[in-house]
């Protein structure tokens, strides 16, 4: 029998090197502590791991600051090419610019600890800078951890805890940084750097992440789907539903035929993204379910139909979903149109309007209130 060969890849072995790093790091400043504590043969474990706090403390703050170290990375990046701000977010918090004015909401993303989105300029020779805004978070990453180095080689022989702090924050920096920058795909999501790599390959390619770039600054500014050019979503037999840059603007394209209530329409279009779109990443999978759920609700409203999309795997997601007012629409409708309970609706309804309120995207907003009157007029 044939031995099957172990595929060894420079993705899988990352984690297993940030943990040695940090273990190297944790020996020595277990080392060193033994050092400086004098020979204290009985200390016991509890004092051991006491020892530790710093490191532990400055591990969780690590990583909070180097994402938001990386999304300004980003924005300076972008800014030194050209581009225009439009959103920042770390973990759920997002500010962002609309009708020329800051404000703040909040919404987040599966998977994405923080993002910072910016409009790109207008193409020259159908081509525009986009490697240094890609590259931008995790070069700041790398230049944070250099500064961090320095500090620990200013302050090691004065400050007991500096190796503690300085040297784990740059290890952080280093990991996320790398993590960003080299051409990874993790889960289905591609990394800054596999970005560039892609975007270097096809005039195609660019042009259809320069129209995503911008559609999303659009939305994002509190612009409605409905009102984005119809001939940006044209998308013909070959069109690959695979490929994650190409699956974005066909689900943004979806978006925009409900906001123009074209259901049926919008029915057909999922299910063929969905069946297209086998080797689809999960996220972009479970949107699209949830808008055909939804469909299938105010539509036909079969209940064979929507027992087999409303799976557990799917209820996970929509729970994971919290901070977008979509997935309590859905909600509503489910209880309103097809359990009938109207006290579930009715929270569900109360929850939707609380969203609404810290939701960044005025657009959006406008776009699922209208739903749910479309919703109510069904129930009556």
């Amino acid at each position: 029998m044939k031995k099957k060969k172990t595929k060894i890849s420079l993705k899988s072995l990352l984690p297993y090197a940030f943990c040695a790093v940090l273990g190297l790091v944790i020996v020595y400043i277990n080392e060193r502590n033994a050092g400086v504590d004098a020979a204290a043969e009985g200390s016991s474990l509890g004092m051991e791991l006491l020892a530790l706090l710093p490191v532990l403390a400055s591990l969780f703050i690590g990583f909070m600051l180097h994402i938001i170290l990386h999304e300004a990375g980003h924005l300076i990046a972008g800014l030194l090419s050209g581009y225009k701000f439009t959103s920042f977010r770390v973990g759920s918090i997002m500010i962002s610019r609309q009708d020329g004015k800051l404000t703040w909401g909040r919404f987040s993303i599966a998977g994405a600890g923080g993002q910072c989105l910016m409009s790109p300029p207008q193409p020259t020779n159908n081509t525009y800078p986009f490697a240094l805004y890609y590259l931008g978070g995790g070069l700041m990453n790398f230049i944070a951890s250099g500064i961090f180095i320095a500090v620990f080689l200013l302050t090691k022989d004065t400050f007991q805890y500096s190796g503690d702090i300085f040297i784990t924050l740059a290890v952080v920096g280093v990991f996320l940084g790398l993590m960003n920058i080299l051409p990874l795909k993790i889960g289905g999501i591609v990394t800054d750097g596999h970005n560039v790599i892609f975007l270097t390959k096809s005039e195609r390619t660019r042009q259809a992440n320069w129209l995503l770039l911008t559609a999303n600054a659009r939305i994002s500014s509190g612009e409605r789907a409905k009102n984005l050019p119809e001939e940006w979503f044209v998308f013909p037999e070959n069109y690959d539903f695979n490929d994650t840059l190409s699956a974005n603007i066909a689900t943004m394209g979806l978006a925009r035929l409900i906001d123009c209530h074209k259901f049926d329409e919008a029915k057909i279009f999922a299910q063929t993204i969905l069946n297209k779109g086998d080797k689809l990443i999960e996220l972009l999978k479970n949107e699209t379910r949830c808008e055909l759920l939804f469909l299938e609700i105010i539509g036909e409203k079969r209940p064979d139909e929507i027992e087999r999309l409303f799976t557990p795997e799917l209820k996970k997601y929509i729970a994971a979903s919290k901070t977008h007012p979509s997935k309590h629409r859905l909600m509503y409708a489910y209880e309103k149109l097809v359990s009938q309970n109207n006290e579930k609706a009715q929270k569900s309804l109360v929850v939707f309007n609380k969203i609404c309120l810290a939701y960044p995207f005025a657009g959006d907003r406008e776009s699922e209130k209208e739903l749910i009157g479309t919703i109510e007029g069904l129930a009556v």
